[in-house]
């Protein structure tokens, strides 16, 4: 098969999708993780909690939630101070931009050299990670990250997710975000993201691909009435279905740069028993030097 003809069949079926799902995501991909989830939920691993099912069902229905996960005192000020620390380390972090290589900035392992990331995940986080996959789900990987300004005009360009886009991971991947820098605003450098039903309506109003739109989807993408700015206070998380949620980076003001914590979230067979999240969790082998985020 030519490459022109494959990629004409792939965009086929990310339109189609688009059209009956209201993502970027393949059919099979919506349909397939949609009933593991289901199967998952129907009968839990794990004992649920009613704060734990509301808040899986805002992720379910909204495809985003925000929350206070109730950390300790210092917490964040701690893994700050690490991130503060490593992020010019050129023998922890890399420079994984496009264009520009240095305007997007990765933690190389971040959880082995800022153990406090390991106390982001409290019951509260676990409770509704378990709602939401029935009990049996792993840790894919831990990142922690800094972008700087993009002057105008770089902004066209694909740098560090600066585009509004769906990810291509099965939909049934969850990320929870977060933020550690301090005085992060909607005007400013936030995370933003549409909602699941905002997300379908775009999608079938003109939304053709990252940095391909037309009509009335163009208004859509950046109508402050429908964007979801993730600008809570340092210390506070949100869940996102980047999948199915439209979402880009913020851009943050001249002279200033943002840090940001994610973790990537996978159904599996069975719940971990060892009480450790991270349990066998290896360094994610897509931060390296000379690839591009």
């Amino acid at each position: 098969m030519s490459r022109s003809l494959a990629w004409v069949r792939r965009e086929i079926a990310h339109e189609s999708s688009r059209l009956l799902y209201g993502n970027d995501a393949w059919r099979k991909n919506n349909r397939g993780q949609q009933r593991l989830l289901d199967r998952h939920r129907s009968q839990p691993a794990v004992e649920l909690g009613r704060e734990g099912r509301e808040l899986a069902q805002r992720v379910q229905d909204l495809g985003y939630a925000v929350l206070d996960p109730g950390y300790r005192p210092g917490l964040i000020e701690e893994i700050r101070t690490g991130y503060e620390k490593v992020i010019v380390d050129d023998t922890a972090a890399v420079d994984m931009g496009g264009r520009i290589k240095d305007v997007v900035r990765y933690v190389v392992d971040p959880l082995e050299r800022v153990p406090a990331m390991r106390e982001l995940l409290t019951p509260s986080v676990l409770a509704g990670l378990d709602a939401f996959y029935g009990g049996r789900w792993r840790v894919q990987h831990v990142r922690m990250w800094r972008i700087k300004h993009l002057p105008e005009q770089e902004r066209e360009f694909h740098h560090y997710g600066n585009l509004w886009h769906c990810d291509q991971h099965p939909t049934s991947t969850l990320k929870f975000f977060v933020q550690i820098s301090e005085g992060v605003t909607a005007e400013g450098g936030a995370f933003r993201l549409h909602s699941i039903p905002n997300t379908r309506r775009i999608m079938r109003r003109g939304y053709l691909g990252q940095g391909w739109v037309k009509g009335p989807a163009r208004a859509m993408l950046d109508d402050p009435a429908l964007v979801v700015p993730f600008d809570a206070p340092a210390g506070y998380g949100a869940f996102c279905n980047t999948t199915r949620c439209l979402h880009r980076a913020g851009n943050p003001p001249e002279g200033t740069t943002r840090g940001m914590v994610q973790f990537t979230f996978l159904p599996a067979e069975e719940p971990n028993r060892t009480g450790d999240p991270f349990h066998g969790l290896q360094p994610d082998a897509n931060v390296a030097e000379g690839k591009v985020a």
